[in-house]
Order: C-alpha cells, then sequence, then structure tokens
C-alpha cells in the first residue's frame, strides 16, 4: 500500500540529514492532527462563501476527503 507521497518521501529522506527529516516529520504530522481537530469540530461553510476554500485545505491537509459519507444514514426517516 505505497502511495505515490510515501514513495516520494523516502527516495528523499536519505538525502536529508537526520536532523531535518525528524523536523519535517514531526511538523508534518502535527499540521494533519491539527487540521483533523479543527475540521472535526469546523461546520461546512455556505455554498459561495469565503472560507469555503479554507474548509476544504483544512479537510485535505487533515486527510478527511470522505468523512460523513454515510451521514444520511443517520437522518430520521420521512414517514
Amino acid at each position: 500500500m505505497n502511495s505515490d507521497l510515501q514513495q516520494l518521501y523516502e527516495s528523499v529522506l536519505p538525502f536529508l540529514p537526520a536532523q531535518t527529516a525528524s523536523d519535517l516529520t514531526l511538523i508534518g504530522a502535527f499540521l494533519v492532527a491539527l487540521c483533523a481537530v479543527v475540521a472535526r469540530y469546523w461546520p461546512r461553510p455556505a455554498p459561495g462563501s469565503k472560507w469555503l476554500l479554507l474548509y476544504g485545505l483544512v479537510n485535505s491537509i487533515a486527510m478527511n476527503s470522505k468523512h460523513a459519507v454515510n451521514a444520511d444514514d443517520t437522518k430520521n426517516p420521512k414517514n
């Protein structure tokens, strides 16, 4: 299960000093975790809102592109 990003990271890693690679990995992991927490509590802006682009960027960094795909399954059935 190798993604293109993972392969790029593995090919660049040997050329970086260990401290730099460690710092970049730590910062990257922190950004993903921070964006995941922000995305958890940030409701989707209205269509056409100026915040929609930032909302999409935060969800992309959080690797949250298909969150709540089954959300309509939890709605009350209409009788």
